[in-house]
């Protein structure tokens, strides 16, 4: 298909129960803004009952975007969802000359999805992949355009040279772990890192739906945790990854608080640098836009990668601001 036979789309709301697992998922895996986050596993964890706009040509399918709408005080929103970084739409491959034909055919895709939307719909919120690179028609729309920030590592073969290139606090903190006897074991059971998550009272966290998403990413295979713990067996540190395609993911972390500066942490995100296999060009921190945060990330050689937070709020300015 090329931007210039692109004249008729059809762009159609599918339930879930409409959309079948193996199609939809080797959708996602060939697409630009592939991750697991867009799989029907997934999403059947951390969105159940979620829906998609399925933008096609002659029945096949050029970008899906799956979505779910949600209801507080009679209000109907679509927020992302939890323990995903970015959904948002996802492009399927494009038979184009050049870059000018590409971005025609994106361009006409997002406007056929972002028509398609439930008009239902009155608060949007919702994080697009690094590589979804034509937003314009949302901001046409109404809809606010916000960038944010995830912190890539690329891998290479040489591990030592990776470490070469941590900053030296980074670097100090690894060798102290080491030095100090710390280890850092692969485990079948998430419910330790759990646990040392919600030892802060703060901290809001569904475990039920994290274990339910672990137990889905170990049966793909793509699912890894580490815990990091002394000679006593004390629990420092905590670290859930996962593979998929040519990216390794951290997905969750945790530490106790207490032994903080002992360089449990380091040392798991080390070790989970260390598994990243030949096939695997990318490891995305999955980030956070805190400072403190940015500054430990940024400790291991990472760059920030920006993607966009896209929102829409359709109540007057007073109830938006509110809402802020």
């Amino acid at each position: 298909m090329t931007a210039e036979q692109s004249t008729s789309f059809k762009a159609e709301v599918l339930q879930r129960h409409q959309i079948e697992a193996a199609g939809w998922n080797a959708f996602i895996a060939q697409s630009p803004q592939a991750a697991p986050y867009g799989c029907t596993w997934y999403l059947d964890v951390v969105w159940s009952g979620w829906q998609a706009v399925v933008v096609s040509e002659k029945g096949r399918w050029l970008a899906v975007m799956p979505f779910k709408i949600s209801q507080k005080h009679s209000i109907s929103y679509l927020f992302n969802p939890p323990f995903c970084q970015y959904v948002g739409l996802f492009f399927g491959e494009m038979a184009v000359k050049n870059a000018t034909q590409a971005f025609a055919l994106k361009k006409k895709l997002v406007k056929a999805a972002v028509d398609a939307l439930p008009s239902a719909i009155k608060v949007f919120d919702v994080k697009f992949a690094p590589e979804f690179d034509y937003p314009l028609p949302f901001h046409w729309a109404g809809y606010e355009l916000r960038t944010r920030y995830s912190y890539w590592l690329d891998n290479q073969a040489d591990k030592q040279a990776i470490f070469k290139n941590f900053e030296e606090r980074t670097r100090t903190y690894i060798n102290k772990a080491v030095k100090s006897g710390l280890v850092a074991m692969s485990v079948d059971s998430i419910d330790a890192i759990l646990s040392l998550a919600q030892k802060k009272d703060s901290y809001a966290l569904d475990g039920e739906v994290l274990k339910k998403l672990w137990a889905a990413c170990c049966q793909q295979g793509m699912g890894t945790a580490l815990e990091v713990r002394d000679a006593t067996g004390r629990l420092h540190a905590g670290l859930i990854y996962q593979r998929f395609g040519h990216k390794l993911l951290h997905l969750f972390s945790a530490y106790d608080p207490a032994l903080g500066n002992q360089g449990g942490m380091s040392l798991a995100i080390w070790r989970s640098i260390e598994s990243a296999g030949p096939a695997v060009q990318v490891i995305d921190f999955e980030g956070s836009m805190l400072e403190p945060i940015e500054h430990f990330f940024r400790g291991f050689g990472t760059r920030p990668v920006p993607y966009l937070q896209i929102r829409k709020n359709t109540f007057p300015k007073p109830v938006r601001w509110l809402m802020e």
